[in-house]
C-alpha cells in the first residue's frame, strides 16, 4: 500500500498529538523534509488537541493512543462529532490486531507502528492526505483474513471502548493501581470495569483472560 509520488506544493495543516516531545519533533522534522509548504502543530494530550481542532482546521491528525489523562476512544468520538471528515492516523506502539481493529472500525484513516521506517510513515501520511486509507502491512493482512471484521463476533467485541482499554492493560500484567494512574481514574472505577470485563468474557481471572486475548489477537 505504499505510495510513491513527488511532493506537492499544497499548504497542509497537520496536528501531531503525542505526550512525548521527541516523537512530535521527529515527525515534524520528517514532514518538513518531505513537504516544502507545511504547517505542523503539536499537542501533548487529548484535551489540548481537541481545543486546537475546534479552533483551527486541519488536513490530518497524527495521534498516539496511549497518553496520560486521555481517553482516546472518547476523544475520537468527540472529534467525529464536530469534524466527521477529519482524517486521523493512529501512530502507536500498540499494534495488536484486536486493538487496532477497534480503531479501524471507528473510522480512522491510518494505523501505523512507531517502529515503522521513515519511508513508511511518510507513505502513510501522503496516502491519507490524498484521501486514501493506509494500514500497516501486517495488520492489513490480518484484516483481509478476518471474516468477521464487519460483524464483530469475537467476545472482546462485547466490551466498551474503556473496558477494552483496561482489558489490554490487565492482560499485560498491569495492576489496578497502575491502570488507574495511567488513565487518570479511581482504582475503584478500574475494579468495577474489571468485574464487568470478566462477566462479559465469562472468565474469572486474568490468566484465563490472557489466553482468550491471545487467541483473539488482542496480544
Amino acid at each position: 500500500m505504499r505510495q510513491s509520488s513527488k511532493p506537492d506544493k499544497t499548504v497542509r495543516r497537520i496536528l501531531i498529538v503525542d505526550d512525548h516531545s521527541i516523537v512530535r519533533s521527529g515527525i515534524r522534522l520528517l514532514l518538513k523534509e518531505r513537504y516544502s509548504t507545511l504547517e505542523v502543530h503539536e499537542a501533548k494530550n487529548g484535551s489540548t488537541a481537541f481545543g486546537q481542532i475546534i479552533a483551527q482546521g486541519y488536513d490530518l491528525v497524527v495521534m498516539d493512543i496511549n497518553m496520560p489523562n486521555t481517553d482516546t476512544f472518547s476523544l475520537l468520538q468527540n472529534i467525529r462529532a464536530i469534524t466527521p471528515d477529519l482524517p486521523i492516523m493512529i501512530f502507536t506502539i500498540m499494534t495488536e490486531y484486536a486493538f487496532a481493529k477497534r480503531y479501524l472500525q471507528s473510522g480512522v484513516k491510518g494505523y501505523v507502528s512507531k517502529q515503522a521506517e521513515d519511508d513508511e510513515i511518510l507513505s502513510a501520511i501522503h496516502a491519507i492526505l490524498l484521501g486514501k486509507q493506509y494500514i500497516q502491512h501486517e495488520l492489513l493482512e490480518q484484516m483481509v483474513n478476518d471474516n468477521h471484521f464487519h460483524q464483530e463476533l469475537d467476545p472482546f467485541g462485547l466490551l466498551s471502548n474503556r473496558e477494552l482499554e483496561i482489558a489490554y492493560h490487565l492482560v499485560r500484567g498491569k495492576s489496578v493501581s497502575h491502570i488507574a494512574d495511567a488513565l487518570n481514574i479511581h482504582t475503584s472505577t478500574v475494579g468495577t470495569h474489571k468485574a464487568r470485563i470478566f462477566e462479559k468474557l465469562k472468565v474469572d481471572n486474568v490468566v484465563v483472560m490472557k489466553d482468550l486475548a491471545s487467541y483473539y489477537r488482542l496480544i
